[in-house]
């Protein structure tokens, strides 16, 4: 019998993320601090522009190993369908939030309503709640995320998940159930 054996351990998934701009890029970044998980962000690449060897590109800098899968999202608003489109033709998962990323930030204090809203009009919604009311795009307070951070799952069941004509949606609970089973 060998001295020093060790059970195998287990790799946690990596995790690449592609999204639209600061205020997504800002959100990861912090769940990634939270979960402790081996997250890629790469932010600003603007939605018409995104492609399959765009993906592959960034995908193959982030493996070790041919061997390794990498969870590939894409993270995006989709109040515009065109990029919504594009978005589609790739292979990975999207990560979209209707009208804005800050209906899944709403959806932490509220049911988000069923109702066609832009995203100037989410903002305002979500400035009304605490800790959100000096809240600015690309940047989120201690407090802020503290409430990201607790009421992450009751957030899944304050808003619809599926893409749904011009109603709110959010696909985030998709990737917090990721990050939750790989704890």
């Amino acid at each position: 019998m060998p001295k020093n054996t060790r059970p195998s351990r287990k790799m946690k998934p990596v995790i690449l993320v592609l999204c639209e701009g600061e205020t997504e890029e800002c959100y990861i970044d912090f769940l990634k601090q939270k979960y402790r998980l081996p997250i890629k962000i790469v932010s600003k690449i603007v939605g018409s522009k995104i492609n399959t060897r765009l993906i592959r590109r960034y995908k193959k800098e982030l493996a070790l190993t041919n061997s390794e899968t990498i969870n590939c999202f894409l993270m995006y608003d989709a109040d515009v369908q065109s990029v919504v489109d594009n978005l589609m033709t790739c292979e990975e998962k999207l990560l979209l939030s209707r009208p804005c990323v800050e209906v899944w930030f709403l959806a932490h204090s509220q049911k988000v309503p069923a109702k066609n809203i832009s995203s100037e009009e989410c903002v305002n919604l979500l400035k009304k709640e605490s800790p959100w009311k000096e809240y600015k795009k690309g940047k989120l307070s201690f407090e802020q995320q503290e409430t990201l951070w607790e009421k992450r799952i009751s957030a899944c069941k304050n808003i619809n998940h599926e893409q749904n004509s011009d109603k709110p949606f959010s696909m985030m609970k998709d990737f917090i159930d990721l990050l939750e089973g790989s704890k």
